[in-house]
């Protein structure tokens, strides 16, 4: 009995904890806001705030596992691929390599706090489960990361009509390309005016305008900033009249995005369904690990548990990937 309070107590604080960090981190970006319009009033060290600490220890960390592992070529192609999650106000602060290390550095954590819990409860943990673990930690930033980038690339897909038109009325006022780039990064605000930038910084180093809208589509992987990226290809080598052709470009985008919010109405109830059926499997283990905490504890202990466990998560991600392409429709 004693135990279990100590349990719930134990509980009680962790959940206290995560609360506090969220308020702090809720405090910390209100100040990160408020700041850009502040003058700085040049705090000391010793007013730093605790989160401000932590994420300072944390970076100090990730620097010093990317001086290791930036020797390493395999890791270094390997972390390219995180270029695109680099936003263009941190582009000088982060590299590449300092996310691989982020990873390799919730692993570590990861691992830390399996043991710490697994010695609390007397469990005794097994190398595939310590490395199932770490496997975890690993790619959870990929999972977070890729939540984040899906959700900034449909901001983007959803204002890149008003910077077709913004960039289209700059045009017919007489403005060259650059001008009526630098009119939408002034203008529009979000993950789109931070796109822009990058598109005006690329149009500054001298790159061809048809290279730099492809480097763009390559970011954000939209089928409207390719046509974007064609169309201005096109023009690049035959010649023409960039205001018709932007007028196009704003025509075809606008037609598509009435189209889209359309089949988004008709699919609501679909999408709705599908998220319900995600949920269900989730909701059922957490109710049964709730009534009766040990009823998993084979899944974790037992050789073949672990590869079961392993092949039931395998075919959960199969079983969203399936009824996701089954409901998705391409315009």
């Amino acid at each position: 009995m004693a135990f279990n309070i100590i349990k719930i107590l134990i509980i009680v604080i962790i959940l206290g904890v995560i609360w506090y960090l969220l308020r702090l981190s809720h405090t910390l970006k209100l100040e990160k806001r408020i700041g850009e319009y502040a003058i700085s009033s040049n705090l000391d060290k010793e007013n730093y705030s605790l989160l401000d600490k932590i994420i300072n220890i944390k970076n100090k960390l990730i620097k010093k596992i990317s001086q290791v592992i930036k020797h390493s070529v395999f890791l270094s192609k390997y972390s390219l691929k995180y270029n695109k999650y680099i936003e263009y106000k941190d582009k000088d602060k982060y590299n590449e390599i300092d996310y691989v290390s982020l990873k390799i550095l919730i692993s570590i954590l990861s691992i830390i706090l399996s043991i710490v819990i697994s010695s609390f409860y007397k469990i005794k943990l097994d190398f595939p489960v310590l490395l199932l673990i770490f496997l975890i930690g690993f790619y959870s930033l990929d999972i977070y990361l890729t939540i984040n980038y899906n959700k900034k690339r449909k901001i983007v897909e959803n204002d890149l009509l008003k910077a077709i038109i913004i960039m289209n009325s700059a045009f017919k006022s007489g403005r060259n390309i650059m001008q009526a780039v630098e009119v939408v990064k002034d203008e529009l605000d979000g993950p789109i005016q931070d796109e822009f930038k990058k598109i005006y910084l690329d149009i500054t180093y001298g790159l061809e305008l048809d290279l730099v809208f492809k480097r763009f589509y390559e970011r954000v992987k939209l089928e409207d900033a390719k046509y974007i990226s064609s169309s201005l290809t096109l023009l690049n080598k035959t010649g023409g009249d960039i205001v018709k052709v932007f007028s196009l470009i704003e025509k075809s985008i606008f037609e598509k995005k009435n189209l889209k919010n359309e089949l988004n109405s008709l699919t609501a109830s679909s999408q709705f369904v599908f998220k319900l059926l995600i949920f269900l499997p989730l909701l059922l283990v957490s109710l049964i690990f709730m009534l009766n905490p040990s009823y998993f504890e084979v899944m974790i202990k037992e050789p073949l548990g672990i590869i079961l466990l392993i092949f039931i998560i395998l075919l959960y991600i199969l079983y969203i990937l399936v009824v996701q392409k089954v409901l998705e429709v391409d315009l």
